[in-house]
């Protein structure tokens, strides 16, 4: 009797490890490395060309890197690992172009490479991985989001870190497999927050299926555990400083998010990603509907899910961007299986795409950009990508006019900051009007030689000194200014002429206090901190 019990145990492991183990594991395609190494090389020239062809950074990105220089386990806009990621960047590369350029580009290889395992899970040869890697570089929205140093490409690289460690755990059922997601979930919350929306969508998918048995066993609750323990400093931060991220959402939806129309949500949709359409909108059917991705149906509700929910909440087309990943890895898999050696055939399309990947990313210099926009624009009417969150249509893409003027802005700052003399140049503070121009005075300070900025906008308000000691001020600022209450004289020094800029930098020089100005900054300060932090 003890035998037979034994002997039937041990053939219900060895049952449970052949039907969820072996099986998938032996089945596993080999990695196609030669289609992978193809990929990521061609990658490497777009951002190579991107870098080269005379865009300075974006405004955002100088606020990011502001805040490296001050790492801390929350900021006004949102989570820390961006400014973690900036602080180790510019420790070991320095404050340059290129260093900010290098973690997304990294990023966005690594991406690939997930992508075409994600592929091999689902059980996709090398035809299937090539198309699905195909089609998610070629993607302008891909290209554009690992240009810029900002927190959406993580958040779009943590997406695929949740989709891939599900299906492993989907497939492999293993405890190492629960805690790497839990691990990669924590990962994502200290990212981005967007990603609570996808989370919410994948946890209602897995209830919508027969994989919700997975979520009674303990390892679910271990790995939530894992994730909560990750991201609780940051809450705590948040607690701390009254959850200032209400604060920056509200703003966002008063004077961003207002201006879209549903429309403006789900054309994105389908024309950012141009062509790559057709890797990923048949991996989201075939991810829904097919017998043999099944198991994995639960990422394709997820989908569906997060575009209903941003829908009722009037959110931006990007948040979506991060769920597509996942498609595509399951339309390499569809075409593969549908099409089989004819599969390759789906590769040429694919590059046309390379006719909106200027929208994307900036590989052509600024002249040529704005006359093929206009081109487009005006001729095929294709406007989307020159359409800026105030729901305008410009000659230029918003985001690439934020790309301009700001170095100019800084030099003309540093001629008229070094014509004063040294005893003045100590008692002179900079300020700027906005988390850009402060963001690009102290990207570029020490090419410049100039003191460090500061600012109330943004992040800024949670690093400026209370207590200064100045006399006078450089003030700049993106609208003409008036009298001052704290000096007698105002005077415009120079503006920036930058074409293609998004805005005119008015740059003023403030001297003769009226009063004692430097213990109305700490009222100030004080004042700005109670209003923006709940302090």
């Amino acid at each position: 009797m003890a035998g037979g019990s034994c002997n039937s145990k041990r053939g219900s492991i060895f049952n449970y490890f052949s039907t969820h183990y072996m099986t998938h594991t032996a089945a596993k395609p080999l990695l196609f490395v030669k289609g992978l190494v193809a990929l990521l090389t061609i990658k490497v020239l777009f951002h190579l060309t991107a870098i080269l062809s005379g865009y300075g950074l974006h405004r955002d990105e100088f606020l990011y890197l502001a805040e490296g220089h001050h790492p801390m386990w929350g900021y006004m806009e949102g989570p820390p690992m961006i400014g973690w990621v900036a602080s180790i960047s510019q420790l070991i590369f320095g404050g340059t172009l290129w260093a900010a350029k290098l973690p997304v580009l990294l990023v966005g290889l690594l991406s690939i490479w997930l992508v075409f395992e994600l592929v091999r899970e689902f059980g996709g040869d090398r035809r299937a991985q090539f198309l699905a890697g195909a089609g998610w570089l070629l993607s302008p929205v891909y290209l554009g989001s690992n240009n810029l140093f900002q927190p959406v490409s993580f958040n779009q690289f943590c997406w695929l870190l949740i989709g891939l460690a599900w299906v492993r755990v989907v497939n492999h059922r293993r405890a190492k497999d629960w805690y790497i997601l839990g691990a990669v979930t924590g990962l994502a919350l200290l990212t981005k927050y967007s990603v609570a929306f996808y989370l919410a969508g994948l946890l209602v998918g897995i209830l919508m299926t027969p994989e919700r048995k997975l979520l009674q066993r303990k390892y679910f609750w271990r790995a939530a555990a894992i994730a909560l323990l990750m991201w609780l400093p940051n809450l705590w931060w948040q607690f701390s400083y009254d959850f200032p991220v209400i604060s920056h959402m509200r703003e966002l939806s008063e004077t961003q998010l207002v201006n879209m129309s549903v429309s403006d949500f789900l054309l994105p949709q389908f024309i950012f990603h141009a062509l790559s359409i057709i890797i990923w909108f048949p991996g989201l059917i075939f991810l829904v509907r097919s017998k043999k991705l099944k198991p994995y149906r639960s990422l394709g509700f997820a989908y569906l899910l997060l575009i209903v929910l941003l829908l009722l909440l009037s959110g931006k087309a990007y948040y979506t961007f991060g769920a597509y990943a996942v498609l595509f890895a399951a339309g390499g898999c569809f075409w593969a299986e549908k099409l089989n050696a004819k599969s390759w055939w789906l590769a040429p399309p694919l590059l046309l795409n390379l006719f909106l990947i200027p929208f994307g990313l900036p590989v052509l210099p600024v002249e040529t950009m704005q006359d093929y926009g206009v081109h487009m624009r005006d001729n095929y009417g294709f406007d989307v990508g020159l359409r800026w969150e105030d729901g305008s249509v410009r000659d230029l893409s918003q985001d690439y006019a934020d790309m301009h003027g700001w170095e100019e802005m800084v030099a003309k700052v540093a001629e008229f900051y070094h014509q004063l003399p040294p005893e003045e140049q100590g008692k002179c503070m900079i300020e700027g009007g906005h988390y850009g121009e402060a963001g690009a005075l102290n990207f570029y300070r020490k090419k410049y030689e100039l003191p460090e900025a500061v600012s109330f906008d943004a992040s800024f308000l949670l690093w400026v000194p209370e207590q200064i000691t100045f006399d006078r001020q450089i003030v700049v600022h993106d609208w003409p200014q008036g009298d001052s209450d704290y000096f007698e004289n105002v005077t415009l020094i120079d503006s920036t002429a930058t074409p293609y800029a998004r805005e005119v930098s008015y740059i003023y020089y403030r001297d003769t206090p009226k009063r004692d100005v430097e213990a109305a900054w700490t009222e100030i300060v004080r004042e700005r901190r109670l209003e923006g932090l709940g302090q």
